[in-house]
């Protein structure tokens, strides 16, 4: 009897969820309708840099050059060994890398600089409640 009453229970989970799925995957129809005009900017906006990223890229410049002065420093100290100047070759070969590719990010956003700022246009938006947003 006992085995019996566990697999039904199981059986009847198994329905259970089944039956949550397929009626959560089956579209209902929107009964209500909110609109909402939102203000956008045009496409071609989005191809220009943001003036706060330009300003983040200085300041990850000027803290790449703190760090590659800092890995000079110590690589030219001679109280280190062989195997720690090689690691900091590396790792100054690394920052050097990201340096010049912050640098090349900051000059073409410096000559790509918007001469004046466009205005954004109006688009309807249609946002519908979920029935089970109600409960």
């Amino acid at each position: 009897m006992k085995k019996w009453f566990g697999l039904f229970v199981s059986l009847l989970l198994v329905v259970a969820m089944l039956f949550t799925f397929l009626c959560s995957a089956i579209p209902r129809k929107e009964t209500t309708k909110e609109y909402r005009i939102l203000l956008v900017q045009e496409e071609e906006k989005k191809e220009q840099t943001d003036p706060h990223m330009i300003l983040i890229l200085k300041e990850v410049q000027k803290k790449l050059d703190e760090w590659l002065k800092k890995l000079n420093d110590r690589i030219e100290s001679e109280d280190i060994t062989r195997f720690e100047v090689r690691f900091l070759e590396i790792l100054r070969n690394i920052l050097e890398w990201i340096k010049e590719k912050v640098d090349a990010k900051i000059e073409s956003s410096e000559k790509a600089k918007p001469n004046k700022q466009e205005k954004g246009i109006f688009r309807e938006t249609r946002r519908g409640i979920l029935p089970l947003a109600k409960a």
